[in-house]
C-alpha cells in the first residue's frame, strides 16, 4: 500500500504549515504574517494527489491512512479510519471488554496516546463506560488487539 507524504494544517486564510504542529511561537508567527487565526482542515498527498479532511486527525504510523474521531473533536464514540485515498477504510466503536462494560457510555480519543503501558505503543485512551483503558486496534480490521487498565491516572 502506498504512502501518506506532505500532510499539513490548512488554515482558514489558505495559509499552510506542517503537520503535526508547529512550535507555538512559530504558530503566532504564522498568525502575525498571514492573518490566520484558526485551521479549518488537514491535507495530505497520496498518490500524486491532494486530499484534505476538515476532522483533527493522527497519521497511521504506517502513513497508509488517518483516523479521527466523529464529530471531528479529540475524543468520541467511534474512530473513523481512512484510507490514504480519504476513502473510510473502517469504523471502530467502543469496545466491550468485560460485564461491567457500557460502550453507549464510553467514549475513544484520538491516538496516540501519551500514555504507554502494557505494551501499548500506539494506543488509544478510551472507557469502555466503567473505567478507563488504553486500547491497542488493528488500523486495518477496527480489530481490538489488546487493551490494558493504567496503575495510574493519565
Amino acid at each position: 500500500m502506498k504512502a501518506i507524504t506532505n500532510v499539513r494544517k490548512l488554515w482558514n486564510n489558505g495559509a499552510e504549515s506542517p503537520f503535526p504542529a508547529l512550535k507555538l511561537e512559530d504558530i503566532d508567527k504564522l498568525k502575525q504574517q498571514t492573518g490566520a487565526t484558526h485551521v479549518v482542515a488537514i491535507r495530505w498527498t497520496y498518490c500524486g494527489q491532494d486530499f484534505e479532511t476538515p476532522h483533527q486527525v493522527s497519521v497511521l504510523p504506517d502513513r497508509t491512512g488517518l483516523v479521527y474521531c466523529e464529530g471531528g473533536g479529540p475524543a468520541g464514540k467511534r474512530l473513523i479510519v481512512l484510507n490514504g485515498d480519504g476513502t473510510q477504510r473502517v469504523v471502530i466503536c467502543v469496545p466491550r471488554v468485560d460485564a461491567n462494560s457500557r460502550p453507549e457510555e464510553g467514549y475513544l480519543a484520538l491516538p496516540p496516546s501519551s500514555a504507554s503501558f502494557g505494551g501499548i505503543d500506539w494506543g488509544c485512551e478510551g472507557n469502555d463506560g466503567y473505567t478507563d483503558y488504553l486500547f491497542e486496534f488493528d488500523w486495518s480490521t477496527g480489530a481490538l488487539l489488546r487493551y490494558a487498565r493504567p496503575t495510574r491516572p493519565w
